[in-house]
């Protein structure tokens, strides 16, 4: 373990938490009248906060930690839990010990989270329901919310059923190794086997996993633990994967995608998939999970703003980030249903999503198509970055740039021009100008990490920016102000010594 930890430390890879404390100006004795009978307590009593999903208040020492990029594992002495990020609301700490940074770093794009009605939809079916019954889907722990909520979202992604996940990181694991067997039933009397109900005997020879090489970790995990061979093709280059589909002789072939790739905010081109599925026969996974609210006419994701849900065969996705709440999911046939239920390892040993979670996620789903405006503002948000601050008004000497070789499909039909996404990779490329750029915005007021190896490639380091309808257009002028600023320093000029 020493080992470990001092190769990681070497290397620069030994990473830290930040811990996050969400007060009320109500104490838990207040709301929680022991006096009181709790069948009495209602929503009203649920103490009415202001939130701001792209607000927080940082004290001292955490702020600390977070510029000279300290290390924690999180975990706080008495003495020292005053070390925390906490929210605008807090009124307990002296508020001259407190810092307002603004957040580009938060994926909960829309803001739904922090919405009134998602947080009183919360706390009603927690006060009413507590957590919901504590067992996984198939045992004991699926309710009719759970229900509601499959159908909205099979519906959402035009698909005949659904199947929700602990995470979507689940989620794609699971749907890999399942998909991958190759199975055949075999009855066993033998108790001592892991799984009693079946054996099932997989060949490499007869699936074929063509994967993009910048898929998310979750894919990539996905792919490693399915027993199937594994084809990695170029990022985004479909001749690359033509020319692979081709030459490979497996029985059956999956194509797995993310729609956006979360770090450079890359968008596929889902229709060109579709194309080739008719040449080359395979099955199409779509990872959706930046794109849920975000793309599309009715919030459907990438593949509905490319007009290609008839070409998806599987399409995952997370409720933790547009839709503001917790898990994972995946829309596809009945059929695929059945089996995922059946042998998709990530939900039958994971106890079920709490209620009151699921009952979130179903008021955001309803505000969201309720109201197109929150997209729409995201998306103006995102071209008003782009045109006004990144390529005029804070940038007239080209310092900032966005992450070099930046792709887009260039096929999406919509009534806004998405070759921009709302992810936004700030080109650094080695790890110390990164965290140097980090850290300035840090003193000006923005939360915006630097993105390191190994998730990107050695000196491809990124500031990743993620764009949130919450933002004003007064946070987007001064975080361009201030990245122009950042990459305005002169070689070996320590920015924080000379501009601060």
């Amino acid at each position: 373990m020493k080992e470990t930890l001092s190769h990681l430390k070497s290397r620069g890879l030994l990473r830290d938490l930040k811990p996050l404390s969400l007060k009320t100006k109500l104490g838990v004795e207040e709301f929680y009248d022991t006096g009181r009978d709790a069948s009495n307590r209602n929503i009203s009593d649920v103490p009415t906060v202001s939130v701001d999903s792209v607000r927080a208040r940082v004290d001292k020492e955490t702020y600390e930690r977070w510029l000279n990029n300290g290390s924690s594992s999180g975990i706080t002495s008495s003495s020292s839990s005053s070390s925390t990020t906490t929210t605008t609301t807090d009124s307990s700490t002296k508020s001259d010990s407190l810092k307002v940074v603004t957040l580009f770093s938060s994926n909960d794009y829309l803001g739904l989270s922090a919405n009134a009605r998602v947080r009183r939809a919360f706390a009603s079916a927690a006060l009413e329901f507590g957590a919901g019954y504590r067992a996984s889907q198939l045992i004991a722990g699926y309710t009719n919310y759970h229900r509601t909520l499959e159908e909205k979202l099979a519906n959402l992604e035009r698909k005949s059923s659904c199947v929700l996940f602990p995470t979507g990181f689940a989620a794609n694991i699971s749907v890999l190794q399942t998909l991958a067997e190759s199975v055949f039933i075999k009855r066993h009397d033998d108790s001592s086997l892991n799984d009693r109900v079946a054996n099932v005997d997989s060949s490499t020879l007869e699936v074929e996993i063509f994967s993009d090489a910048l898929n998310h970790a979750s894919i990539v995990d996905g792919c490693r633990l399915a027993k199937a061979r594994v084809s990695i093709f170029k990022h985004l280059d479909y001749d690359d994967l033509e020319a692979r589909l081709k030459k490979s002789s497996a029985k059956r072939k999956i194509v797995v995608t993310d729609a956006i790739f979360s770090i450079d905010g890359d968008i596929a081109n889902i229709k060109r998939l579709g194309s080739l599925k008719k040449n080359y026969p395979f099955l199409l996974i779509v990872d959706e999970a930046h794109s849920t609210l975000v793309y599309g006419e009715f919030g459907g994701g990438l593949a509905e703003a490319q007009d290609a849900q008839n070409d998806v065969d599987i399409a995952i996705g997370t409720l933790s980030k547009a839709i503001g709440a917790h898990g994972g999911f995946v829309c596809c046939s009945e059929e695929m249903k059945s089996i995922l239920l059946s042998r998709g390892r990530g939900q039958i040993y994971s106890t079920s999503l709490p209620a009151p979670i699921v009952v979130a996620a179903i008021e955001a789903l309803d505000i969201a198509l309720e109201r197109p405006d929150l997209a729409n503002k995201l998306w103006r948000n995102v071209h008003y970055f782009y045109n006004d601050v990144l390529r005029s008004k804070h940038n007239s000497n080209n310092a900032v740039t966005v992450k070099k070789n930046k792709i887009v499909s260039g096929c999406v039909q919509s009534a806004f021009d998405i070759r921009d996404s709302h992810i936004v990779p700030i080109f650094c490329g080695d790890e110390q100008t990164a965290l140097r750029v980090a850290k300035h915005l840090l003193l000006r007021g923005f939360h915006a990490p630097a993105i390191r190896p190994p998730t990107v490639p050695d000196n491809e380091c990124v500031i990743r920016l993620a764009i949130n309808a919450m933002h004003t257009m007064k946070d987007l002028d001064e975080l361009g102000a201030a990245l122009n600023k950042a990459f305005s320093f002169s070689p070996g000029e320590s920015i924080f010594t000379s501009r601060l």
